[in-house]
């Protein structure tokens, strides 16, 4: 096998596995034949708080790189950056309002808006508050340049979250003095979205910037779901005698309507109609959300400090179908660790310790008002709600010879809740009171080469997740303060797993990604509605549930230019202790979780990023009610991009691409409600679509 070739099959077998799994990396295996695939770069991770070859690492994580998130997208979802990562259930509503639902192994699967029981990271600053909830409006799809997934209980590492974390990244600067790339994509239900960015690097190389507009308009598919945002995005580093400092800051204004989930008969009759409530109350979300973040990291004696701070301010106005909600959000934090190698210049094992501790507030003014076509009426709750996490953990990696790897975490969380009622009267008690919430979360894993071509891996860990402070103020009663009834859910969770990779003859290399799991919830936090508050959504502990499955994902590399990947997700996610009045729901499926997903991608890239891709997508039925009276049947979706070779005029290159979603025209669900009212559990998803777009880009004193 020449050099150029093997260098170019081992770098497109590269960038396809990091979007089929965990632990997927053939380019060892290939570097063996040849020196200069030995000094291609390489691929790692640091979701888990260290820096991990994936295929090392001893927990299921996976990564999405540029290739995959951005190439010939129409950057509308999420779920565009996490296709074909197995676990992982993305669903795209097509409603800003509600933001995408995304939960791994199943966990976080109960929300209606936002996201539940996954930690999210955006250039190291949390988007995940500290009472666990989660919205991704200001995130800018249009600059992402990566998505690391850990799959599985992360609280020993994270904290307050039971089913995994994701990390996003947007691109860096360019290498240049200057760099300037402009994105326009235009498409059906009035797609028009342009994006601007702007980075350069100093002529040292120590500082770098980088600058982002990007404006979004979407009608949708279906009626009254019109959705406007504005954002901006900028970070900018340096490097010096102080250390590594990097500041990342966030902004954006939108606006969008809540056409509301559809009963069955309404949804076969016309899947682009909104519920007539949600129009007559003129239901959605606008807001304005900004934050900044500092990264601070400096070599000191034998190890290293690595700090970080976040501020945030956020403010929103809600109407849902029963109330409107206004909420004044501010939130910050503080972290700081402290790592240490040890034994590496005395021979023995190489051991990494890292120990620290974080701190975070969030304080929330609320109001809730009665809804009047979408004007606010009589005022119904009005407090002041304060949440403070602290937190202490410590964690251990260790190589075990050349042949293991041992990761070791250990983790205290204390979040206390605390609530000011200011709507009291002779008639309406005060409500204000507080709640502390507090778990130890350990967790160990171990990875293990046992053969050159193959690795194995195990871990147990231990997660807890509270209430949000939505969750815990929504109380059916309509009283103020918490509901003192609503408990965290705790998770115990074993896995264990294998990769396999490696060059099959001259032209194909290949991996194989398997993953095995079962997870306990107690006192698992399950949603429901009631009929005189349909749309608004309260919470209860289901008692006990166990999620356990199989997660599997493969790539083949065929020559330098044509990737194939796979992936499927088979997990059973059940009642083992839960019930409601007279009804017990033990053994029924947890809803909103689908038993079934598969995904499978073709791709060919040539020269001056050429790209035709053909996406498969499969999901079974899942589950809409606890009683699983009701479901929402399966699909099967197929998605067609292509990026014609760049045309270079000069120093300007000009990138046309285009594509073709749900190209068969079929009619399926994006998502369910769970537990509504009224039986109204389906969000219609889109049918065809067509997208064209074109990047502009130009540099001027290129590296």
């Amino acid at each position: 096998m020449s050099v150029r070739r093997a260098g170019a099959l081992a770098a497109a077998l590269a960038a396809g596995a990091q979007g089929a799994g965990a632990q997927t990396a053939p380019r060892d295996t290939l570097a063996r034949r040849d020196s200069a695939a030995r000094a291609l770069p390489p691929v790692v991770t640091t979701v888990l708080r260290s820096t991990f070859d994936p295929v090392r690492a001893p927990f299921a994580v996976s990564a999405t790189t540029r290739a995959e998130v951005q190439g010939a997208r129409p950057g509308l979802g999420l779920d565009e950056a996490l296709r074909a990562v197995p676990g992982v259930q993305a669903d795209n509503r097509f409603n800003a309002a509600l933001g995408e639902k995304l939960s791994v192994r199943g966990f976080g699967a109960r929300t209606q808006f936002g996201v539940r029981g996954v930690k999210v990271l955006v250039d190291g600053v949390p988007a995940t508050m500290p009472d666990g909830q989660t919205t991704l409006n200001h995130v800018e799809l249009g600059a992402l340049e990566r998505a690391e997934v850990v799959r599985g209980p992360a609280s020993a590492l994270y904290g307050n979250a039971a089913g995994g974390v994701l990390q996003l990244t947007t691109e860096p600067a360019p290498d240049a003095t200057l760099g300037q790339r402009v994105r326009v994509v235009g498409g059906s239900d009035g797609l028009t979205r342009v994006q601007s960015t702007t980075g350069g690097r100093t002529a040292d190389g120590r500082g770098d910037w980088l600058l982002s507009a990007g404006r979004l308009a979407y009608d949708g598919f279906r009626d009254f779901s019109d959705q406007r945002s504005t954002r901006v995005l900028a970070n900018a580093g340096w490097t010096g005698a102080p250390g590594a400092l990097r500041a990342a800051f966030a902004w954006v204004d939108y606006d969008a309507k809540n056409p509301g989930a559809l009963a069955d008969t309404a949804r076969r009759r016309d899947p682009t109609q909104a519920f007539a409530n949600n129009r007559r109350q003129q239901t959605g979300e606008a807001g304005r959300h900004g934050q900044l973040g500092l990264t601070w990291r400096r070599d000191v004696g034998p190890g290293a400090i690595d700090a970080s701070a976040y501020g945030l301010a956020r403010r929103l106005d809600n109407p849902i179908p029963v109330r409107v909600v206004a909420l004044d959000r501010h939130a910050g934090g503080l972290r700081a660790a402290y790592t240490l190698g040890l034994g590496a210049d005395s021979g023995a094992a190489p051991v990494q310790l890292a120990f620290g501790g974080e701190w975070q507030r969030q304080r929330d003014d609320r109001q809730n008002y009665a809804n009047n076509q979408g004007a606010r009426g009589a005022l119904a709750l009005d407090q002041l709600e304060r949440v403070t996490n602290a937190a202490a953990f410590a964690q251990a990696t260790a190589s075990l010879g050349a042949r293991a790897t041992l990761l070791a975490g250990l983790r205290h969380d204390r979040v206390r809740f605390a609530a000011e009622d200011r709507l009291v009267s002779a008639s309406n008690p005060d409500d204000s009171g507080e709640r502390t919430l507090q778990a130890t979360s350990p967790s160990l894993g171990v990875n293990v080469a046992v053969a050159p071509w193959l690795r194995v891996y195990a871990n147990g860990a231990y997660a807890f997740e509270t209430p949000t402070t939505t969750e815990l103020a929504n109380r059916p009663t309509g009283a103020g303060g918490f509901n003192p009834e609503l408990e965290p859910q705790r998770a115990r969770s074993v896995e264990g797993g294998l990769t396999a990779s490696g060059a099959l003859g001259r032209l194909l290399a290949g991996s194989v990604q398997l993953s095995v799991f079962h997870a306990r919830l107690d006192d698992a936090l399950q949603p429901y509605e009631v009929p005189g508050a349909a749309g608004r959504q309260f919470f209860r502990n289901a008692g006990r549930a166990v999620h356990r499955g199989v997660e599997t994902a493969a790539t083949l590399a065929v020559g330098p230019a044509v990737a194939v990947r796979a992936a499927y997700t088979g997990l059973d996610a059940r009642f083992r202790e839960y019930t409601v009045g007279d009804s017990s729901y033990a053994g029924r499926r947890v809803p909103g979780v689908a038993p079934r997903r598969f995904d499978l991608a073709v791709t060919w890239r040539g020269p001056r990023e050429a790209l035709v891709a053909v996406e498969q997508r499969a999901q079974s039925w899942s589950m809409a009610d606890d009683a699983n009276r009701a479901r929402s049947p399966g699909w099967l979706l197929t998605t067609v991009r292509a990026a014609s070779p760049a045309l270079r005029l000069g120093g300007v290159s000009l990138a046309p691409f285009a594509g073709v979603t749900n190209v068969f025209d079929v009619k399926w669900d994006a998502a369910v409600t769970v537990n509504a009212a009224g039986a109204r559990y389906y969000e219609p998803g889109t049918p065809r679509a067509l997208y064209v777009g074109a990047d502009l880009a130009g540099a001027i004193g290129r590296r």
